[in-house]
């Protein structure tokens, strides 16, 4: 990835006039959109990059408020020179971040995709990550013990292969040893700073055409709160993806990958690695 101002960003594709910026949920980086961003990429110039505390962009010890990471956004836009409208999409807390951009800059916004995240918070959901950050005895080692640690105590404790592997996927090798690459501070910062408020205004605001996908068996998109920000506004639209849980392109990403093809109106051709 190349680095611009603190910004760890890659553009997937060729100069295309349709343009799409994926941004990932918390802990998460930007790569968790690549095998998307790559599918996509024989005919869109796709961006993804780490957002602030987060991967391999910068991590100050203040400023994780939603504001924040949308200003990031903006600025990143102009660095690249990307002024027209943007195909956005964002998972989680990226979804909240794409879903406050668009309310600000609706002119910079052609079609929006919020991903498994609602007008209300969760702080259950929320008090669940940190939980699982401290249950993580972080700095390990070495890789090898972090590994066998999130193997054995994190799977046996959480009973989840996938969410096992998406937390190691945040330990690397920092100062000869194995830490958490995301800040843990900033992270505590981003989900209390949405506990005590809800989106159903910028839902209710949105005028571009907006896709909301919800996964089946998800805990943090209510169906009621669905069901709800659909009856609320006629320029969004619902899908619900069978089988998947919160992480919805990650559990189901073929699935994903056509829902968006369909509500972006991209054709199904030979794709560019």
């Amino acid at each position: 990835m190349n680095q611009n101002k603190d910004f760890n960003y890659q553009i997937i594709g060729s100069d295309s006039p349709s343009k799409f910026v994926f941004l990932h949920g918390i802990l998460g980086r930007g790569r968790n959109w690549l095998g998307l961003a790559k599918k996509l990429s024989s005919t869109q110039q796709c961006l993804i990059f780490d957002q602030r505390g987060h991967g391999d962009s910068f991590k100050p010890e203040q400023g994780y408020q939603l504001h924040d990471y949308v200003e990031d956004l903006k600025d990143l836009l102009s660095q690249l020179n990307w002024s027209a409208p943007i195909n956005l999409v964002g998972h989680s807390m990226g979804g909240r971040v794409a879903l406050t951009f668009a309310d600000l800059y609706p002119m910079r916004v052609r079609r929006l995709c919020i991903v498994d995240i609602g007008p209300t918070s969760n702080w259950a959901s929320m008090e669940a990550i940190l939980e699982k950050i401290r249950f993580v005895p972080t700095p390990f080692a070495d890789r090898q013990q972090a590994r066998l640690f999130m193997e054995t105590k994190f799977l046996d404790r959480y009973q989840d292969k996938l969410l096992m592997e998406f937390f190691y996927s945040n330990l690397r090798s920092i100062n000869n040893r194995y830490d958490w690459v995301f800040s843990k501070q900033g992270v505590r910062q981003t989900l209390e700073s949405s506990r005590y408020r809800d989106y159903w205004a910028e839902f209710k605001n949105l005028k571009m055409p907006t896709l909301l996908l919800r996964g089946e068996k998800s805990q943090d998109l209510s169906r009621e709160d669905y069901e709800q920000v659909l009856a609320n506004n006629p320029n969004i639209k619902g899908q619900v993806v069978k089988g998947a849980g919160h992480w919805v392109h990650a559990e189901k990403p073929e699935e994903t990958e056509v829902l968006l093809r369909q509500f972006f109106n991209i054709a199904d051709g030979a794709d560019q690695c």
